[in-house]
């Protein structure tokens, strides 16, 4: 049984407003279960009351406590919006927790594992509504909870690319090379027009409820960024190229930009993001591993597989395109060793 702090009920209000109804008391819950957590350090559990009802609770840790109210206001932004995110049932500020909507247990990933595969890319088109949604979203009306995918964050993000797959997964010196190769890369993708994106659009991050629509969670990181940013994280990364065919995936973003109406040249840009994303992710990912996170090894190694047909179209830097290659290769990042402070 939970601590029985009263918590403060905000059920969907603006976090302006104040809370008006009865207080939750958190003796009412029992935690069932220890859930993956995002790339942070939020943690998360599954509750359960005894009438049956399930609950998320989040959890802010010190470090990232000043987070928590900002991350509230994003919920209520999305949803005023018709994003269906999870409604904030209570929140406890102080203690940095939050209590939200349980949009369910089987992520998109698992309803795609369950769907006949001739069926698949309907369902994916489904999850571009709320795609459709941001893009009728100005960039200016976003809140700046985040900075904005600009050029020098974009080659930030590549810096980690460089540090943890480079110089410790694969244990090799980022080359001088590499780094004006991803220079480029960043400007490029930079002037690239702009969209609010969710920032982490898997098939991982999405839900089908029971009405149809697409459950968003991990949705605090909402930025402005390149256009095709979320579309190309839906369509390549996780279990989206073992579950899609390539043909699906690429009718996939093909549909994307008819409904949202990119701009000409989306297939170009949309293939620059993939690189990047894909680069970024991949430091995520072997930062993860070599800390000790085993479930992102099966995604690390998918991911690299699916890159190295878009580097060599690019002319990727050769080394670089070398080591990607190697984890790609079933069984070659086995010996990878942990890196001590790798967290």
């Amino acid at each position: 049984m939970l601590p029985g702090t009263a918590w403060c009920s905000v059920r969907g209000e603006p976090m302006t407003s104040q809370p008006t109804s009865t207080p939750l008391h958190l003796s009412d819950w029992h935690r069932v279960e220890a859930l993956t957590g995002d790339a942070s350090p939020r943690r998360y559990s599954r509750l359960v009351r005894p009438d049956g009802q399930t609950a998320i609770l989040v959890e802010y840790p010190p470090s990232i406590r000043n987070q928590l109210v900002g991350d509230l206001e994003v919920f209520s932004w999305c949803r005023r919006r018709g994003l269906r995110v999870p409604e904030i049932l209570a929140r406890d500020l102080p203690a940095g927790r939050a209590l939200l909507e349980d949009l369910g247990t089987d992520d998109a990933e698992a309803t795609l594992e369950r769907t006949p595969a001739a069926r698949r890319r309907n369902l994916v088109e489904e999850m571009l509504r709320p795609l459709e949604i941001l893009a009728g979203c100005r960039p200016d009306e976003l809140p700046r909870w985040n900075p904005p995918l600009d050029r020098t964050r974009l080659r930030w993000e590549l810096a980690g690319f460089e540090l943890w797959f480079v110089r410790h997964y694969r244990s090799q010196a980022p080359s001088p090379s590499l780094a004006r190769w991803l220079d480029d890369l960043a400007a490029e993708i930079a002037s690239h027009p702009r969209r609010v994106c969710h920032r982490d659009y898997h098939l991982n991050n999405l839900l089908i409820q029971r009405d149809g629509t697409v459950g968003i969670i991990d949705i605090q990181d909402i930025l402005v960024g390149p256009d095709t940013y979320d579309a190309v994280s839906l369509v390549a990364e996780r279990a989206a190229t073992r579950l899609l065919a390539t043909t699906d995936r690429r009718d996939i973003l093909a549909s994307w930009a008819q409904r949202t109406r990119a701009e000409p040249g989306w297939p170009e840009r949309a293939a620059a993001v993939r690189i990047q994303r894909g680069l970024k992710v991949l430091g995520t990912f072997a930062r993860f591993t070599l800390a000790g996170r085993t479930e992102y090894r099966r995604w690390l190694i998918d991911l690299a597989g699916g890159l190295v047909e878009p580097l060599e179209d690019r002319g990727a830097d050769p080394g670089t395109l070398a080591l990607v290659k190697g984890v790609a290769a079933s069984g070659s990042d086995a010996a990878a060793p942990p890196v001590p402070g790798a967290t």
